[in-house]
C-alpha cells in the first residue's frame, strides 16, 4: 500500500505509490508512463522475450519512448507460477494497469476480482479497445480503428475531401492512456477517504469520441454532420494556415479587434473596409475569397517576417514546424520540455508542479533488468528467485 515519506526522500507528486504495469504497445504504457513521470514506482511486467515494440529495423525503438522511468520485470504469465508471482506482487501494490483484451487476464486469474481478494485497496485500471461490456467487448482495439469509428477520420483532411484521413499522432491511444491516469488519480483520492480500491476503465473508442467536443456538440444541437475543413476553424476566419513567400503561417483572428490589427499589419486598408469581409460571419461565409486576398499579400514576405510583425501586434500566429524544428524551438527548450537521461533525450510530460516537480529519472530498462531486485523487495527469498529463473518463469537482463 502507500508508503510513508520521510524527510529527505523523493518528493515527486506520486512518490510512495507502486504501480504494476501489465501493458503492451501504447495506450496502457502511456497511462503508466504519466504516473512514472509523476514519481510513482512503476514496474513494467512483460514477456520473457520482451514486448513487440522493443523490436525495430532501425535504432529507433517505440518501446523506449513510453517506458522510461520504469523498472523492468520479465514473467511468463502463461504459467501458473508466473501468475502466482504477479498476485503476490499485487498484495503490496497500489495500482495495477493493464490493456489486454477484455477477459484475457481473468482467464489467468489476474482480473480485478482475483487481485482485489489479495489486496482490497488495489486500484485496477483496464484500458481496452471498446470497453469491457457492449457488443464489441471482445474485439481487439487499434488507434486507427478507434479514430475511424469515433468519426474523427470523417472530418479530418483537406476541405471537402472524400478521402478519410487519420490524425498524425495516435490520439486514441494517447487519450485513453491519459484518461486512464486521470481515473486512477481520482480513485487514489477516493481511497484516501474510504480505504477502498476499485476497478476503473476507459477505451480507445470512447477516448476518441470524447475529443469530438465541437463536432458531436454540433450534431447533437443541430443535426449537422461535420465535414473536413483542413486547418480552418469552424467559427472564425482567418483562423487557418496561409501561404507565405517561403512556406506557410498559421493565424488565429477570432475577434473584430484582432481583425482590425491584422489588416493594419498587412497594410491593406481595403480589407477592413470591404463589406464582404466586415464582420466575423461574413469572413466565415466568404473565406475562399478571403484566403485568396490574404495570400496575395502574405506571399510577398517570408514566414518569419510575418510572424514577427503579427505577434508584435498581439495577433496569434506561428510557423508550421517539422518535428526537428519543434524540438529545437527556443520556447520548448526554455520550458525544459526535452530531458536528457542516460545520454538520451526524451520529451517530458507537459505538467509543471511548483512544489513537486515532474522528473525523468531513468531511461527505458532492458528486458528483466530489475527482476531480481523487484522480487527481492517483495519478500521472495534468493532460492525462490533462483528456482523461478531456472524454471523459465521469470527472466533477467544478462547484462
Amino acid at each position: 500500500m502507500e508508503w510513508m515519506l520521510h524527510e529527505g526522500e523523493d518528493m515527486s507528486p506520486l512518490a510512495g505509490l507502486r504501480v504494476l504495469d501489465c501493458t503492451h504497445v501504447m495506450a496502457g504504457a502511456w497511462c503508466s508512463l504519466l504516473l512514472a513521470d509523476l514519481g510513482a514506482d512503476v514496474i513494467k511486467i512483460e514477456p520473457l522475450g520482451g514486448e513487440i515494440t522493443r523490436s525495430g529495423r532501425t535504432a529507433f525503438r517505440a518501446y523506449d519512448f513510453v517506458n522510461r522511468n520504469k523498472r523492468a520485470l520479465a514473467i511468463d504469465l502463461a504459467t501458473a507460477q508466473g501468475a502466482d508471482v504477479v498476485r503476490r506482487l499485487a498484495g503490496d501494490a497500489d495500482i495495477f494497469v493493464e490493456n489486454y483484451r477484455a477477459g484475457a487476464l481473468e482467464r489467468m486469474g489476474l482480473g480485478y476480482d482475483d487481485l482485489a481478494k489479495v489486496n482490497p485497496g488495489l486500484i485496477y485500471c483496464s484500458v481496452t479497445g471498446f470497453g469491457r461490456d457492449g457488443p464489441y467487448r471482445d474485439r481487439g482495439g487499434l488507434d486507427l480503428v478507434a479514430q475511424a469509428m469515433s468519426g474523427i477520420m470523417s472530418f479530418t483532411g483537406p476541405p471537402d475531401s472524400e478521402e478519410p484521413v487519420a490524425a498524425g499522432v495516435p490520439l486514441s491511444d494517447l487519450n485513453a492512456g491519459t484518461f486512464g491516469a486521470l481515473a486512477i488519480l481520482a480513485a487514489v483520492h477516493h481511497r484516501h477517504q474510504t480505504g477502498e480500491g476499485q476497478h476503473v476503465e476507459t477505451s480507445l473508442l470512447e477516448s476518441a469520441l470524447a475529443y469530438t467536443v465541437w463536432e458531436s456538440g454540433l450534431y447533437l444541437t443541430t443535426g449537422e454532420v461535420a465535414r473536413p475543413r483542413g486547418s480552418r476553424h469552424r467559427l472564425a476566419a482567418p483562423y487557418e494556415a496561409l501561404r507565405t513567400g517561403d512556406g506557410h503561417i498559421v493565424v488565429g483572428v477570432n475577434s473584430q479587434r484582432l481583425w482590425k490589427r491584422f489588416c493594419k499589419v498587412l497594410g491593406d486598408s481595403a480589407l477592413e473596409d470591404d463589406p464582404l469581409l466586415a464582420t466575423p460571419g461574413a469572413r466565415v461565409k466568404n473565406r475562399d475569397a478571403l484566403q485568396e486576398r490574404l495570400e496575395a499579400i502574405l506571399v510577398t514576405e517570408p514566414t518569419t517576417t510575418w510572424v514577427e510583425r503579427l505577434t508584435a501586434e498581439g495577433i496569434p500566429a506561428g510557423p508550421i514546424n517539422d518535428i526537428g524544428e519543434a524540438l529545437a524551438d527556443p520556447q520548448i527548450r526554455a520550458r525544459g520540455m526535452v530531458a536528457n537521461v542516460d545520454g538520451r533525450e526524451f520529451v517530458r510530460a507537459p505538467m509543471k508542479l511548483s512544489k513537486t516537480p515532474v522528473s525523468v529519472r531513468r531511461g527505458p530498462a532492458e528486458i528483466g533488468a530489475h527482476s531480481r531486485e523487484v522480487l527481492g523487495e517483495a519478500g521472495f527469498e534468493d532460492d525462490e528467485i533462483a528456482a523461478l529463473l531456472a524454471a523459465g518463469v521469470i527472466g533477467q537482463d544478462p547484462g
